[in-house]
């Protein structure tokens, strides 16, 4: 299944070449530590286009290159274990927790094909 990550292209690299970081410090100094949610390519979006989300990220933090997506193929056997009835595949977002697909989405990651769209 393809799924997709809006972000900054600085952080977009990261990813791309570490996989997600479950645990990534803003340069605020603000930590998420909730996981790592992707979108269904196709949508639907409830919470805003993943290129919308990445404009926004790139604007909080202009030095990071601008604004970029990651778009990976996530197999369906990794995707159904974050599916739940509090993240139904039908919503769109996909959301990797620990417990539900992170171990497996982290392990896999080398292997997965994935790809950094620039943003215009």
């Amino acid at each position: 299944m393809i799924l997709i990550h809006g972000t900054t292209r600085t952080r977009a690299e990261r990813i791309l070449q570490y996989g997600p970081d479950p645990l990534i410090v803003e340069p605020s100094g603000h930590s998420w530590e909730d996981g790592f949610s992707m979108s269904v390519e196709a949508g639907p979006f409830p919470f805003g286009k993943p290129e919308d989300y990445a404009r926004g990220k790139a604007n909080a933090f202009p030095d990071e290159g601008g604004p970029a997506i990651i778009v990976v193929d996530v197999p369906d056997e990794i995707v159904q274990k974050a599916v739940s009835d509090w993240f139904p595949i039908a919503q769109g977002l996909v959301q990797f927790d620990p417990g539900a697909g992170l171990e497996e989405l982290i392990s896999a990651w080398p292997g997965l094909t994935r790809e950094i769209r620039i943003i215009p």
